[in-house]
């Protein structure tokens, strides 16, 4: 059932077993709630986990499993608490640092961070990755710089890695670190064309963002990229630049013509941008983001 993304099926059959004392039984159970995230699913996890033997919690994998699902349930405090109690891996911080992020609460990640050096954990990959992704919310540049100094270059050359600093560099104002990353990269992909056209955006640069969008392969253009360089058009106000993008894409869907409102409304196009709303509601019910761009 789990592995058919058939959460509340596992639950049901695990409601149906009498005083359920298997180690395996109560990891698949924690599982299937972390599969839903839901309210409900956390309530379950909390109840079972006050009943199960204290003998349980030396289970290596049952603990992550149950940190895993007060996670993704969006319970952060609780799984730092269970956290704090646990044996520490590499592991177990980057399950905690992601629902920080989740969470939007990237000072807990680096303060996650700092406690790993102190207990002399070794960071990986993904430590890593979650830590830029971290500062990247933050959006301070000399703590930036501070840290991913600090990052050993076989990671920096990781194309998750390379993305997320694209990211970073222009959400703290630094484009042309961004840039410098992504003119190193071979073949850009779509996420990192997306990233950089993002990060040109960000920092009012918009004639450089549809320059890249016009390099860019066809085939890389979805509705994230779209979104995007119609976001970088709508802060510097190439409205023409705009509409000829827009005008050329084929699906144009909710965030599409969400973002092409925002950019008319900002050049005080109301017309043109409530006749783009009525197109969209021939054929859509009314979305509230639309008309919170408009007026």
């Amino acid at each position: 059932y789990i592995k058919n993304n058939m959460a509340n099926k596992a639950i049901d059959l695990f409601n149906e077993i009498q005083n359920p004392n298997d180690e395996v039984i109560i990891i698949l159970l924690f599982n299937a709630c972390a599969q839903l995230g839901t309210n409900e699913a956390l309530s379950l996890i909390k109840k079972v986990s006050s009943q199960i033997p204290i003998s349980f919690h030396s289970n290596y994998h049952l603990s992550t499993s149950l940190l895993d699902a007060l996670i993704q349930c969006g319970d952060c405090s609780n799984a730092e608490i269970f956290f704090s109690k646990m044996k520490k891996s590499v592991i177990g911080y980057g399950n905690l640092m992601n629902g920080f992020l989740k969470a939007n609460n990237p000072v807990k990640v680096l303060s996650l961070f700092d406690q790993m050096k102190i207990n002399g954990i070794e960071p990986d990959l993904i430590i890593y990755f979650y830590i830029i992704k971290a500062l990247s919310q933050i959006g301070d540049y000399s703590l930036a710089q501070l840290i991913v100094e600090k990052i050993p270059n076989c990671f920096l050359v990781n194309d998750r890695v390379q993305n997320a600093l694209i990211d970073m560099w222009g959400k703290t104002g630094c484009v042309d670190r961004a840039k410098e990353i992504f003119e190193k990269i071979l073949e850009p992909n779509q996420t990192e064309y997306g990233s950089m056209i993002n990060s040109y955006g960000l920092n009012g640069m918009g004639i450089q963002a549809v320059e890249l969008y016009r390099q860019m392969s066809s085939e890389f253009r979805n509705e994230s990229n779209y979104v995007c360089i119609l976001n970088a058009c709508s802060h510097s106000g190439l409205v023409d630049q705009a509409r000829s993008i827009f005008s050329n894409i084929q699906i144009k869907t909710e965030k599409i013509y969400t973002t092409m409102i925002d950019c008319l409304s900002r050049a005080s196009i109301f017309e043109e941008a409530q006749k783009l709303i009525d197109e969209f509601e021939r054929d859509h019910s009314p979305v509230l983001p639309m008309y919170s761009q408009y007026y």
